[in-house]
């Protein structure tokens, strides 16, 4: 879906379908995220074709803010998403790979505990599951979404961010964290 170049609304619509029958309610950032602002580079591969940018995101009480940029630092989009009210989405050039929608459930979906995702999904016969994976080093958990007994989303927490697979919509997402402290 392409957004028009400019400042544009988007409805108040928190709920983003991950399935025909499964949709996931968009939350505000859990307690501990507020006031963190995180950077990742961004790597989204969908249909044999990678994009990436770089994306700084602001955690606020009933907020979430993010601006992306290109990685020779051209201005892409920006977004402000609210709980209670529309977000408000900037948009500078076409977008054919991103959705702002699945790119703030995607960010909800890796950093959100397990009990807010849980709660977030909405639909008959779905189940969360994390567990830590011992046997690869470098994954320190994978969380797995199914929906009616299919595995719809795979996540890998890594040291350096987070892997998602998106099996129904056939992309992958790898969020790679840019802060110093990472």
């Amino acid at each position: 879906m392409l957004l028009l170049s400019g400042c544009a609304l988007t409805s108040n619509n928190n709920s983003i379908y991950l399935t025909e029958n499964l949709a996931f309610v968009l939350t505000p950032p859990p307690g501990e995220k507020v006031g963190e602002i995180n950077s990742h580079l961004v790597e989204i591969t969908n249909k044999g074709k990678s994009h990436r940018f770089i994306a700084q995101v602001e955690y606020r009480n009933n907020e979430i803010a993010m601006a992306a940029v290109s990685p020779a630092g051209v201005p892409l989009f920006d977004f402000r998403w609210f709980d209670k009210k529309e977000t408000e989405v900037n948009q500078y050039v076409p977008l054919p790979f991103a959705d702002i929608g699945f790119i703030i459930a995607d960010m909800q979906l890796c950093h959100w505990p397990l009990s807010m995702i849980e709660t977030s999904l909405l639909g008959t016969n779905v189940s969360v599951s994390q567990h830590d994976n011992l046997s690869q080093n470098q994954i320190i958990w994978q969380r797995t979404i199914l929906d009616n007994n299919q595995v719809i989303i795979k996540i890998e927490k890594f040291d350096d961010g987070y892997e998602l697979e998106n099996i129904i919509r056939g992309y992958r997402i790898r969020l790679t964290n840019l802060d110093k402290e990472s």
